[in-house]
């Protein structure tokens, strides 16, 4: 029986080792629920499995700050990333970062992440400044967009004990509870347009909030990757004038560990993919190789970097 039992093992051993494409499997973490990551990661994890026969990509929920601890410590390959987050974090700063990380590298810029800053209709709430005593929305802590809404609090003058209320959830959660009237704003970093804001606006009177230069200042003091937007009131209904809040790039980031040759079909996936990601999310609109590939604070993973250098981008 033992002499049965060992040669079965060396027939599994055997089998595995001519199919190595089959026991290829990646972790990836995408976004909160209800945001956009959800369904961009979903599309991008399609594109993988296509480029890499027997490649399997297992996608969890996650947000920026979680994403990038995740494959920092190994628990991920891949992740949405927000640039100014990452590009803290490869300088040993941010949220619960003791010491620079290492094993962070970029595959491509996506889109611009928009700051959308949505209050009430019926409050007068026509400033930063005006939501002292209100109940503000964000998402959970240990997400970029928790972060710079209490960044943008705190510079208006109002800082995080003005408010009357933090609600944390998913932008799936604060819809419903800027629907129900349970809160009177709602912070995130997102697509625009952004489904959320649309069934919000949909839903009940909205306005949106500009940010204002001297608090776009402080911003840009914290972090060099903000960079400002404009949100066309035709873009969410009732809008009365154009937006002026800000945006960085959302993008995709990788163990610095994967293989070079994985890191180069995956990229070539992700460009090849352009017009499969543009019907997912409007934001593709118009991406190219070039911006995809365009340099950043983050270093490129080899395999990426040899597939942009090949396609001229870089």
């Amino acid at each position: 029986m033992r002499r049965g039992l060992t040669r079965v093992g060396v027939v599994g051993a055997v089998l595995l080792a001519a199919s190595p494409a089959m026991a290829q499997q990646l972790t990836y973490f995408t976004g909160p629920t209800g945001g956009s990551w959800v369904p961009i990661a979903g599309a991008i994890k399609n594109l993988f499995e296509k480029e890499v026969p027997g490649l399997k990509v297992e996608n969890r929920p996650g947000a920026g700050l979680i994403n990038m601890k995740a494959i920092e410590e190994g628990k991920a390959d891949l992740g949405m990333g927000n640039m100014v987050s990452t590009v803290d974090a490869l300088a040993g700063k941010g949220q619960g970062i003791t010491a620079p990380y290492k094993n962070i590298c970029q595959m491509a810029n996506l889109y611009p992440q928009v700051q959308h800053i949505a209050v009430r209709g019926d409050k007068n709430i026509k400033s930063l400044a005006d939501l002292k005593g209100m109940a503000v929305g964000t998402l959970p802590r240990g997400n970029t967009t928790e972060v710079v809404a209490a960044m943008l609090i705190d510079l208006a003058g109002v800082g995080p004990k003005g408010v009357g209320k933090m609600a944390y959830g998913s932008i799936a959660d604060q819809t419903n509870m800027f629907k129900d009237g349970q809160i009177d704003a709602s912070f995130n970093i997102t697509t625009a347009p952004s489904g959320a804001y649309m069934d919000m606006a949909n839903s009940r009177s909205m306005r949106m909030l500009d940010i204002p230069d001297d608090v776009f200042a402080g911003l840009k003091k914290a972090n060099a990757g903000f960079e400002r937007y404009t949100i066309p009131k035709a873009m969410y209904p009732g809008l009365e004038k154009d937006v002026v809040t800000v945006q960085f790039p959302a993008h995709l980031i990788v163990s610095c560990k994967m293989p070079e040759d994985l890191g180069y079909k995956l990229t070539k996936a992700l460009v090849e993919g352009i017009p499969t990601l543009e019907s997912v999310n409007a934001s593709f609109k118009g991406a190219t190789v070039k911006m995809f590939g365009s340099r950043t604070a983050v270093p490129f993973h080899k395999g990426a970097e040899r597939y942009y250098k090949e396609k001229g981008a870089i």
